[in-house]
């Protein structure tokens, strides 16, 4: 029986020591035949996932945005606590800054 899509082509990498047994490890947990059948799978599998155009850092692009997206959410969540609060109650809580340097100190 003739195989359709013959496999001929090679791809080759390096890893370090970490990183080969960290495959070698993933390769076990997910149950692969071998390593070539792990790494050829998953690296298909981001060729079809729709950040393909920016991989690999695709979707680390996107998680990135999202934690942006997030962080520029909590700032206005407390922007408007903060504004809730108001400034003279906030003044009431801070330390009052020293009044003067010590000596060994002033020429900085």
């Amino acid at each position: 029986m003739s195989v359709i899509n013959p496999r001929n082509r090679l791809v080759n990498c390096r890893l370090s020591e970490v990183e080969y047994e960290a495959l070698q490890a993933a390769c076990h947990t997910k149950g692969a035949r071998s390593l070539s059948e792990f790494a050829r799978t998953a690296v298909l599998r981001l060729l079809d996932e729709p950040s393909a155009p920016d991989a690999p850092g695709g979707a680390r692009g996107e998680t990135i945005g999202r934690r942006v997206s997030d962080l520029e959410l909590r700032v206005e969540q407390l922007l408007r606590l903060l504004t809730g609060v108001g400034v003279a109650s906030l003044e009431r809580n801070v330390s009052p800054p020293p009044a003067a340097l010590p000596n060994d100190l002033q020429h900085y």
